[in-house]
């Protein structure tokens, strides 16, 4: 047997509140960095399913930038580190690997050789270090702010130069290399300043913040030449980006959910693009690319525009937090669910590796599970103590279920589902509660067949077995550890059971007792278990980050696949035979193509 990655979908960049993220962009491969989690992804404008993932950082990432060359990417982290790493293999070799600064690096920007670059962001000792790329010798002082440094620019043309701006309202200006403070310019902005950048032809400078002031200097000597403050923004701004085909224009991205072109000579408004007005449409980034305008808003959604029209082109969909749950969609072969920590669901077409967001009044916090009906709809359970139903792509309020504690688990089959609560099982038909038993163990997981529901026994590391009734038939021998992950066959013949040691144990149903414990090849907790549809293979993910398809005939006999996904798998499912689809904790999702022994 062996697995092969068909297709990995990128998560979506990391956001937080308040906090402008700086984009990059390579013209040449006409790809987007960015940052997401513990990983750095660069990823296709012109095709969004197609990505590369670095996973070389322990802490979470912050920053990526491209050098002008496009051969290179520095990523910075919450640690203070850069690491700098070949963009263009598929190995992604890291080239060098810095530690700069004791805190978070907020910014990178290369020189026009791609031979410098200069990191800075909340550092104790300083806030900013300026080095070369493949040695990491210092050229250079970055120096005159007293607060964290939230953007850097490097001139792009002899004379070099470089301007910082800080939370300290001002404006930094260097020269060199090696780089040194050549003035401070304050009294223009009077609040955080969040981004800079030099004009692609080096005649301006233009500063942002969160006071709505747009503030331009001159390339070459730093100083102040106007403000820009007709048709402001009506709320912070955290980005700007030059165009590419006009060197004299640039768009900047704000809170209140808008970006504005602007003429940097005229200081005219020549375009505003506005999303509905909200928290979650604050416009935290934008990058100019070759076709597009590219706007990321604060729930990490990418925005598409062009100056030809006034709304969005494209919008790219996804998850930024862990995915927590996964489904096959009942309705369509090439369709699927997933569920994340912070509680969105999205649907996606396999055939398109698009995804759409479901809509309506949805989940707040963890979905615990997602699970078909016999109706084709698909029911969810969350952390925040509900049970909702999706028809359509679109959240039914009116089915939506209210529970007396957190749920732990859910499952179904035909028009049944069943929910555990830590302290309960809860019987549902047709998603309307018929039965229900207090339990006398904390309840791990629950999977349902035709004929059996189990329930994992935290107290005693067993598996309950029940009727429909909702009668105890029998308690299965006990696992090694507490059960996580419970899964039923689809003929009803066997029973897999992982713990969060990693051993999965698999038992006959007929006789009620262990066909194999021999699945024992994880090193941490069973997080998710599928089988597949000839009844004898499963694939099982753990925390370990690796996900194994086992075999029942051959209990031995298994293959991995390591480091599928950093810090952990979190839900697994078999799309068709042949095609695993695995979810976790870096927020992406990945196709698998399985090839069995026997197979042509």
């Amino acid at each position: 047997m062996s697995i092969t990655n068909e297709k990995t979908i990128a998560a979506l960049p990391s956001t937080t509140r308040n906090i402008g993220v700086h984009l990059s962009y390579d013209p040449k491969s006409d790809r987007i960095a960015y940052a997401s989690g513990k990983s750095i992804y660069l990823r296709s404008v012109s095709n969004p399913s197609e990505c590369t993932q670095f996973i070389g950082h322990t802490y979470n990432t912050t920053v990526a930038k491209f050098s002008p060359s496009g051969f290179y990417v520095a990523s910075g982290d919450e640690s203070g580190n850069v690491k700098v790493w070949d963009s263009v293999g598929e190995d992604m070799i890291v080239k060098g690997d810095f530690p700069i600064i004791n805190g978070k690096i907020t910014d990178i920007a290369w020189d026009a050789d791609s031979q410098r670059i200069i990191a800075v962001g909340d550092g104790k000792e300083r806030y900013g270090h300026c080095f070369t790329y493949d040695s990491g010798n210092t050229i250079g002082e970055i120096s005159g702010h007293s607060g964290i440094i939230n953007a850097v620019s490097i001139r792009q043309s002899r004379p070099y130069r470089a301007a910082t701006v800080a939370d300290d309202a001002a404006l930094v200006f260097l020269q060199g290399p090696p780089f040194k403070f050549n003035s401070s310019l304050r009294g223009n902005h009077t609040s955080f300043v969040r981004d800079v950048a030099f004009s692609k032809d080096g005649a301006f400078i233009v500063s942002v913040g969160a006071d709505r002031q747009i503030v331009v200097y001159d390339g070459k000597t730093g100083e102040f030449i106007k403000k820009i403050d007709s048709n402001p923004h009506e709320g912070g701004i955290f980005a700007l980006s030059w165009l590419l085909e006009k060197p004299d224009c640039f768009v900047t991205s704000s809170a209140d959910g808008s970006i504005k072109l602007w003429n940097v000579t005229s200081g005219e408004l020549l375009k505003t693009w506005s999303l509905e007005r909200k928290l979650e449409n604050q416009i935290l980034g934008v990058i100019s690319t070759k076709d597009y305008i590219i706007g990321l808003t604060y729930s990490g959604d990418l925005y598409y525009f062009n100056e030809s029209t006034d709304s969005p082109v494209n919008v790219i969909y996804g998850h930024q937090k862990s995915i927590t749950s996964i489904s096959k969609s009942p309705e369509s072969e090439s369709g699927l669910f997933t569920g994340s920590y912070d509680g969105r669901v999205v649907s996606w077409d396999l055939k398109e590796y698009k995804a759409s967001l479901v809509e309506g009044e949805g989940h707040k916090n963890l979905v615990v599970g997602i699970v078909p009906q016999k109706d084709g709809s698909v029911s969810t359970a969350a952390w925040d103590d509900t049970v909702k139903k999706i028809v359509d792509g679109k959240f039914v309020d009116s089915s939506s279920v209210s529970l007396e504690n957190q749920p732990v688990s859910i499952t179904s089959v035909d028009d049944i589902t069943v929910v555990v609560t830590e302290e309960s099982l809860i019987y549902f038909e047709n998603l309307k509660e018929t039965k229900k038993i207090a339990l006398n163990f904390t309840a791990t997981s629950v999977d349902v067949s035709k004929s059996f529901i189990t329930v994992g026994n935290a107290k005693t590391n067993s598996v309950a077995v029940y009727d429909h009734d909702l009668k105890e038939v029998k308690v299965l021998p006990p696992l090694v550890s507490k059960p996580s992950f419970l899964k039923i066959s689809p003929k009803e013949d066997y029973l897999a059971a992982g713990d969060v040691s990693g051993k999965i144990v698999c038992y006959d149903l007929s006789t009620f007792a262990v066909k194999t414990s021999r699945w024992a090849f994880h090193t941490a907790k069973i997080n998710s278990i599928a089988w597949n549809e000839d009844n004898d293979h499963i694939v099982s993910g753990s925390l370990d980050t690796n996900f194994i398809v086992y075999s029942v005939s051959k209990p031995m006999r298994n293959i991995k696949k390591l480091n599928a996904h950093k810090e952990g798998v979190n839900a697994v499912c078999w799309i068709d035979n042949k095609t695993v689809a695995s979810a976790g904790t870096d927020a992406a999702l990945k196709l698998w193509k399985v090839t069995f022994p026997d197979a042509s």
